[in-house]
């Protein structure tokens, strides 16, 4: 037994998924990186915008940056974050029994966002400590990315 995770250094990883455009930071190793493009967790455009191959995202001089991938953002979650997250309704919202720990930790990772009853974002859940939490929490594009890596395409 190798001893090895996947993904390879997740830690670089986590931090694109929590950076505001998904992209991921310029020290990770070209054996890693590559790992993460040959199974689509992460993708480079060109300087026309167009995805690269994996076999020649890294030899493409347009200084494009690395960005990961919704594959690339499920594969950090731990079993009850994809459950939560694939138990969401077709609205994006999750359902009421998902502990508020991991809520919180998909909300740190940009995948989840609480929304008020009339669809504003707000910054917590609302909970004063005493009468419960007044914000739910709903899929971010980002969390939606993640859910349909899950589906196979039709």
């Amino acid at each position: 037994m190798s001893g090895q995770t996947y993904p390879p250094a997740a830690h670089h990883l986590r931090a694109a998924c929590v950076h505001p455009e998904g992209h991921l930071a310029s020290r990770v190793s070209r054996t890693t990186l590559q790992v993460y493009l040959d199974d689509g967790l992460a993708y480079r455009n060109d300087a026309d915008g167009y995805v690269l191959p994996a076999d020649i995202a890294q030899a493409d001089t347009g200084g494009q940056p690395y960005i990961i991938t919704g594959a690339g953002r499920r594969a950090i979650l731990t079993d009850s974050q994809r459950a939560a997250i694939d138990s969401a309704d077709d609205s994006g919202a999750l359902g009421p029994r998902t502990a508020w720990p991991t809520v919180d930790a998909l909300v740190r990772l940009r995948l989840v966002e609480y929304r008020d009853t009339g669809g504003a974002v707000q910054p917590n859940d609302g909970d004063d400590g005493r009468t419960g939490p007044k914000h739910r929490p709903w899929l971010t594009r980002a969390g939606i990315e993640a859910v349909r890596a899950a589906r196979p395409e039709s």
